[in-house]
């Protein structure tokens, strides 16, 4: 069946090239810096070797009016260039790019904000970058100000709002002042998961009226919820374009994705002063990086005692994909431990009703509190990536209450139940 809907987006091999400059290295050869002086005799103004980088490298796709259209692929992969460009925040260095209709966008927190200017005159600038009157922005603002719920602060400038107030005002103004076309990109993960659910039930509100949504997310229940088509993205260039699911299934297998059970750290080099650091991680009962939303995570930790400390304690830091630290849970204290030791701990990080479904990265560090100071032993920044679905053991959906206990922009977490294990020889 031919769909007759009118094309409101249609690019034509689009591309957006950047120039990256490394710094020229010194030769450390007599040959080599006779060559470099040479080089600079000759071309004296040339201090770094320029790189030519293809953010876009030949993207086409058309999209019709009131499609839902997802937009996936691992980070560098050219999402938010795109995004960019199709809002207008910089030129394509090559291609044609037709838009139909006023585009609305909701970028990186603050895109389209003047930090200066107070929550209301920000709602009447971006309504006049819109092309809006002051009498159509009137008939708005108090709908606005509501789905923002930032109503006592809309009167103070906006640099003095945290990331939560932010991105409820900036999607609250691009989602009411009537776009034809609304671009949406992963900054929604910065609110909390209520927020984000009001957002995800406006869009699906705006799309049912026959407008245009282009989204961009790492979180495949979203994507799966929100659109009707996906569009892959590796390396600048389009590999998939059709069915949600299968463009899913072919974005986790170009996606970086754990593949042992066990992560070995014996070779990461331990920031902090290495009193204690981790040696190995591994998952309890599990062979795959996956837990239903309700579902505990449990897995051992390995560490190695390099000089006598007093009460180490783990720290888990759980950041989403663009590594934004979105909360942590302390354990107990490990006690007195001596140089020389291996130890062996279990972990229990209890998940119910904590983390929405998506994707996050989890990253392990070691601390002490002696005194009133904090010592850090060890960090490792990305301990493992992992995925909460969205459902329960019985694929039941995740019930509406959930999350209660999260609050904007920082998830309250409970201590990591811990247990030392003997350590295999």
């Amino acid at each position: 069946m031919v769909d007759e809907r009118p094309v409101v987006v249609d690019l034509k091999n689009v591309k957006k090239k950047y120039v990256i400059k490394h710094n020229i290295k010194k030769p450390e050869t007599f040959s080599g810096k006779l060559k470099l002086v040479g080089k600079r005799i000759l071309h004296p103004s040339q201090r770094v070797e320029k790189e030519d980088f293809w953010a876009l490298n030949g993207i086409t796709f058309q999209v019709r009016q009131g499609e839902k259209v997802g937009i996936i692929g691992k980070n560098g992969a050219g999402k938010s260039t795109l995004l960019k460009v199709l809002s207008r925040i910089t030129e394509p260095t090559d291609g044609r790019i037709e838009i139909l209709g006023k585009v609305s966008a909701m970028l990186e927190v603050g895109t389209g904000f003047n930090d200066e200017l107070t929550g209301r005159e920000n709602i009447y600038l971006n309504g006049a970058i819109l092309g809006m009157t002051r009498a159509e922005i009137d008939a708005k603002f108090d709908d606005i100000v509501a789905f923002s719920e930032v109503g006592k602060f809309i009167d103070t400038p906006v640099k003095r709002y945290s990331s939560g107030m932010f991105v409820r005002l900036a999607f609250a103004v691009a989602s009411n002042l009537d776009p034809d076309i609304l671009i949406v990109d992963e900054v929604l993960a910065v609110g909390d998961t209520k927020f984000q659910r009001k957002c995800i039930t406006r869009m699906m509100n705006i799309a049912e009226s026959g407008k245009t949504i282009l989204y961009v997310s790492h979180q495949m229940h979203t994507i799966r919820q929100l659109c009707d088509r996906v569009i892959v993205l590796k390396a600048g260039q389009v590999i998939f374009d059709g069915d949600v699911e299968k463009g899913i299934e072919i974005y986790s297998e170009s996606a970086d994705v754990n593949v042992n059970t066990v992560m070995n750290f014996e070779n990461h080099k331990p920031r902090g002063t290495q009193s204690v650091v981790v040696q190995t991680a591994e998952l309890v009962d599990k062979d795959k990086f996956s837990w239903f939303y309700n579902e505990n995570l449990k897995f051992k930790v390995k560490v190695k005692v390099n000089s006598d400390c007093l009460n180490p304690f783990f720290k888990l830091l759980v950041k989403d994909l663009s590594h934004r630290v979105l909360g942590s849970a302390e354990s107990d204290f490990l006690g007195e431990l001596k140089c020389g030791e291996e130890k062996e701990y279990t972990f229990t990080f209890h998940n119910a009703d904590r983390l929405a479904p998506g994707k996050y990265v989890l990253g392990i560090e070691i601390w002490r509190k002696n005194d009133g100071l904090v010592t850090i032993d060890d960090i490792v920044s990305e301990f493992f990536t992992f995925e909460i679905l969205d459902g329960d053991s019985e694929q039941n959906g995740v019930p509406e209450l959930a999350w209660s206990e999260q609050r904007d922009g920082y998830m309250m977490m409970p201590n990591l139940d811990l247990e030392e294990s003997a350590v295999a020889e």
